[in-house]
This record gives structure tokens, C-alpha cells and sequence, in this order.
């Protein structure tokens, strides 16, 4: 064989070794693109409630994983298919939405009412396309609507009609300027352009739902106007609830995937009176309403319950509470209807110190505090002051001996409690639920003891007086 022959053959040799190489590189890549795709899917799939999958399965059939090397003719076919799809995709009303793989569903989202969020480099979020319609609304709106009521909470032997009356719900992590920690559903007959048959009712989680479920029956006791709650374990009804919004929001993958994550955390659901025609303190002033005597008065009344739950997330009072104040945690009426009380208190859960130095700063504080009306008029001022800010309104006169008459009211009402109330209480939540962990929740956090021993010092005090001015 001559030197060209050879030559040649070698130069043959190389552009057929140069064509393997980018053969089974482009194999490789496409591989591991896949491998990617199916680890990302597992990982997915086994931190995933599985009622989620049926709606992906939708987007992975119409989208599959393709090698990187996927011949020219599949590739024209599969643009031929993608411009039929738009072209059908085109006649349906839907929105861009940041879909996120999320490890712990019903966490707290970053992005609100479905805005994208900026795709950093690491790419954690993929864009997807789906329908968002009439069958979601914002929280405010569903509270708020001209017909909007409080929907009747049922009971085990007579529940709710979830799958023949659920009309929309407010997703979890969708709620703009309002509360993320509960979903609303807005209830009423099918088939009807008819509005007065709507009926809202709130679901939250029922991880602390033993603490809040005997605070608000501590408040009732007190003739604090509380939500009425009912507690739904697994059964017909919890999975007719969770069936309902599946079905609802199966077009919606991510807040179908948020909401139902956020009210699978606990295996109670609590079903609460919603809060209609009402707003937040901060919002007073957006609905030309102000703080009323009435209102005041009320405010004052509930000072001595938060005291005896040792719930410091609502008013602050010097001293006993140096906290800003919670302006989300009661609620004010801005209809027209007639109410049996101004205020609403929401959110309210024991929280009694454990340790032993706070518990006897906490007692001590509520002792001189309400020792004389000038020292519980001293503890109001940053009350007062909180009050004014946060509404962002001119406090009417009076507003400050409203508050003293409040809390005189709650100290009579609380000192007319005794352990015998508290223990009927306890027993009535302890038979609303069934696991181990409610119980825990409920006898971990609930202490009898501390709450006597702030029902003796209220007892004590001046405003109790039967002659006190």
C-alpha cells in the first residue's frame, strides 16, 4: 500500500471517529437529559400529595422528555403538532403562571395572586400555561360581596353539600393584603345565575386547632364574639371537601397543588364562621369608618380575656404586652346589617409562659396594671396610640373612658369564672378530636393552673368592686 493510500485511509479513520464521538455524545446528552427529567419527577413525586399527579400527567403526555438528538423528522412533526395546540390553546382565556416543585407544600409562597416571579439562573421555577377562572377569587372579595354570608357550618350527621354547591375558593398563597393562613369557599345551588344563595365558609389546618378551638369557646363563655368552628377529621366529608377543590382547580396545578397541601398538614380541618362585610383595623379609614364608642368599649372588654389566654398578639397594653399590636386580629363591620357584636376577634390562641421566671413577670404585671384606674390608664396610652395609627383615623372623644368601662367589664366577667368552666371547656375540646396529637396540642399548651391563679387576681383587683368608680 503506497503512502497516499495510507494517508487517505488514516484521514478516513479519524472522520469516522470524529462522527462516533459526536454519536454517542449527543446520545449521552440526551440521556441524561431524560435521567434529569425522571429524578426531578421522583423526587417530586415522593414529597407530593398524589391527587397532583393527575393533572400533570395531562402536561407530560402533551409535553414529553425528547434526546437531545431527536431526528429532523420528529422534530417538524413535533413543531407541526405545537402550532395546532397554540392555535387551540389560542381560543382559551389563560394566564402565565411560575409553577415551582415545592418540598414542603403549604409553606408560605414568596409571589402572591399568581405573578411571576424573576426566573434567577439557577432556574427554580418553570413556566407554564393555565387557565385561571371564575372559579377563583381573592378572600377580601369572597367576604366582601354584596350577598356574601356566612355560610351555616353543618354538622357530622348533616355536612355541607361540597361537591354539588362549591362554586370558588381563595387559594392558598393568592390572597393579596389579607390573612394566608386559611382558604375561603364560597358556597351555593349550581345552575343559577341567582347571588343570594351564596354562603362563605373558612377552612385552616388544624395543626394548633385545639389551642384556638378552646380559646374562642373561652371567648364565647366571656360574650366575646368568637367564629363559630367545627372540626372535620377524616371521613366522607374531609374527602368531599378535597375532592370538590381538586376538582375545581384541576386547570390550576399550582394553587390545586398549594391549597390542598396547606389543608393536608393536619389531620383536623376546622370549618369557621367567615367574617362577612368586614374589615381589618388598618382598613377603616379605606371604608370611611372610624373606631365608635361601641367598638371601644369592646376593645376594652377584650383585654381581660386575652390576658387569662395569655394571647399577646392582638392589642398591646404597657407592661403586660410591649408588643406593637396585632391590627389583623379582630375584625370591624363596615355593612349595614345588624350585628350582635362590632367586633369580631379572630386568631386567638393560649400561649401561657412555661417559664417560671416569665410566668411570675407576666402575673406581676397584670397585678399593677390593674391595681388603679390610674395605672391601667397609664398602661393604655400605647393602646390608645396603637389604635389611632393603625386605622389611621381621628380617635373620637371618649374613646379612652370607652376602653377603661370595657375593661372593667371583662375584669367582672373573667372573675365570675371559675375551674369548674375551664374544665367543662377542655372536655368539650377534647371530644372534637381524635388523635393523639390534638390531645397533645390541647394539654400541652392549655394550663388550668395559670389561668385560676389570673382569675384570683382579677377577683382581687379594684374593678372588680362592687362599689368602684
Amino acid at each position: 500500500m503506497s503512502s497516499e493510500e495510507e494517508y487517505l485511509r488514516g484521514q478516513l479513520d479519524r472522520l469516522n471517529n470524529k462522527e462516533t464521538e459526536k454519536e454517542n455524545d449527543e446520545r449521552k446528552d440526551g440521556q441524561n437529559e431524560l435521567a434529569r427529567s425522571l429524578s426531578k419527577k421522583l423526587v417530586f413525586k415522593q414529597k407530593t400529595p398524589s391527587h397532583v399527579f393527575e393533572a400533570l400527567a395531562l402536561q407530560d403526555r402533551a409535553n414529553p422528555p425528547r434526546p437531545a438528538a431527536a431526528c429532523s423528522s420528529l422534530i417538524k412533526e413535533e413543531e407541526e403538532e405545537d402550532e395546532a395546540t397554540n392555535k387551540l390553546k389560542g381560543n382559551l382565556k389563560s394566564i402565565g403562571l411560575m409553577l415551582k416543585t415545592r418540598t414542603n407544600l403549604g409553606n408560605h409562597a414568596t409571589e402572591a395572586d399568581g405573578k411571576e416571579k424573576k426566573v434567577s439562573v439557577k432556574k427554580k421555577w418553570a413556566k407554564v400555561q393555565i387557565g385561571l377562572g371564575p372559579e377563583h377569587a381573592d378572600l377580601s372579595v369572597l367576604l366582601n360581596g354584596n350577598l356574601a354570608a356566612p355560610a351555616d357550618l353543618g354538622s357530622h350527621d348533616s355536612p355541607l353539600q361540597w361537591r354539588e354547591e362549591l362554586q370558588r375558593v381563595s387559594c392558598m398563597n393568592s390572597i393579596v393584603g389579607a390573612k394566608r393562613g386559611v382558604v375561603g369557599a364560597e358556597l351555593g345551588p349550581s345552575g343559577t345565575s341567582d347571588d343570594s344563595g351564596r354562603r362563605i365558609v373558612i377552612l385552616k389546618a388544624g395543626n394548633s386547632g385545639a389551642q384556638e378551638v378552646f380559646s374562642g369557646l373561652v371567648g364565647e363563655r366571656l360574650g366575646i364574639r368568637c367564629p363559630r368552628i367545627r372540626v372535620v377529621e377524616d371521613s366522607p366529608e374531609r374527602e368531599a371537601i378535597e375532592g370538590s377543590i381538586f376538582d375545581l382547580l384541576v386547570n390550576d396545578v399550582y394553587y390545586q397543588t398549594n391549597t390542598l397541601g396547606y389543608l393536608q398538614q393536619s389531620k383536623q380541618l376546622l370549618l369557621m364562621e367567615a367574617g362577612t362585610h368586614r374589615v381589618t383595623l388598618d382598613k377603616l379609614a379605606e371604608n370611611n369608618k372610624t373606631i365608635s364608642i361601641d367598638m371601644a368599649f369592646e376593645l376594652g372588654m377584650m383585654i381581660p380575656f386575652d390576658m387569662i389566654i395569655a394571647n399577646g398578639d392582638r392589642l398591646p397594653l404597657k407592661s403586660v404586652w410591649d408588643r406593637p399590636g396585632n391590627a389583623h386580629n379582630f375584625l370591624f363591620p363596615i355593612g349595614g346589617k345588624d350585628y350582635d357584636s362590632a367586633l369580631l376577634a379572630i386568631d386567638q390562641v393560649c400561649t401561657h409562659p412555661r417559664n417560671e421566671r416569665l410566668l411570675d413577670t407576666y402575673l406581676a404585671a397584670i397585678a399593677d396594671t390593674l391595681s388603679s384606674t390610674e395605672s391601667l390608664r397609664s398602661a393604655l396610652k400605647v393602646t390608645i396610640a396603637f389604635l389611632g395609627r393603625a386605622s389611621n383615623t381621628e380617635l373620637l372623644p371618649g374613646i379612652e373612658e370607652a376602653l377603661l368601662a370595657g375593661v372593667r367589664e371583662g375584669v367582672q366577667r373573667v372573675a365570675r369564672m371559675d375551674r369548674e368552666d375551664l374544665v367543662a371547656i377542655v372536655n368539650q375540646v377534647s371530644e372534637m378530636g381524635s388523635t393523639d396529637a390534638w390531645q397533645e396540642n390541647l394539654h400541652d399548651n392549655i394550663n388550668l393552673d395559670i389561668m385560676c391563679d389570673i382569675i384570683d387576681i382579677l377577683k382581687k383587683c379594684p374593678f372588680n368592686a362592687v362599689n368602684f368608680e
